[in-house]
């Protein structure tokens, strides 16, 4: 079982790096994931997603995010 700990700190970077990567602040970048059910998937998925690359997981978010109505 993972810590909450752990899930809120891989939540945390990985807001900072869909951020960094689509340059927004974190806060837009919480708000846009947020809005769009992805923070919710990475917190159901965490046991999956911390094993992947960051890059990967912004991407995967990126297009969670259009199919749920987003635009970036």
């Amino acid at each position: 079982m993972f810590s909450v700990k752990d899930i809120a700190e891989y939540i945390v970077a990985l807001i900072a790096a869909f951020a960094n990567y689509y340059q927004m602040t974190e806060v837009e970048a919480y708000r846009y994931l947020s809005s769009h059910g992805a923070i919710k998937v990475a917190h159901d998925f965490y046991d999956v997603m911390h094993t992947q690359s960051f890059d990967d997981m912004v991407q995967s978010m990126a297009s969670y995010c259009r199919r749920n109505g987003g635009s970036l």
